[in-house]
Parts: C-alpha cells; sequence; structure tokens
C-alpha cells in the first residue's frame, strides 16, 4: 500500500497533533462516514484513510474525543 493510504490508528495521531487535542479513533470513524476522509478497503476489511484528507482535517477543540464531562 502506498504512502497516500495510511491506518486509522496514524490518523488518530495526526489529527490530534494538527488539532493540538486528543481525538478518538471513532470521532475519526464519525468523519470517515461524515465523507470528510477518504477511505479504501482491502479484502478482508481492512480499510486505509485517505493521507492528504487526513493532513488537512482539524477538529474543535470541545469535539473529537470521548472524555468530555457530563453534567
Amino acid at each position: 500500500m502506498s504512502s497516500n493510504w495510511i491506518t486509522i490508528v496514524e490518523a488518530v495521531a495526526i489529527i490530534s497533533k494538527n488539532s493540538h487535542h486528543p481525538v478518538s479513533p471513532s470521532h475519526v470513524q464519525t468523519l470517515v462516514n461524515g465523507g470528510k476522509i477518504g477511505t479504501r478497503s482491502l479484502y478482508g476489511g481492512t480499510a486505509f484513510l485517505k493521507r492528504s484528507d487526513v493532513e488537512a482535517t482539524r477538529v474543535a477543540a470541545d469535539t473529537g474525543n470521548n472524555h468530555r464531562e457530563r453534567c
């Protein structure tokens, strides 16, 4: 697989770094499902994400993780 395609783990690290706060894998999946990040699937269900889409993605500080306090 070319370096233009990365795993969700790599995507979480890149988006978290570029957004300056932690982002969860489930939020990255939400972005994929919403069409913000392109994907390519291989036989067996392995999914790769388009690096250029991931590198262009930023999420606001109050979104992107599951660790918010609930009132």
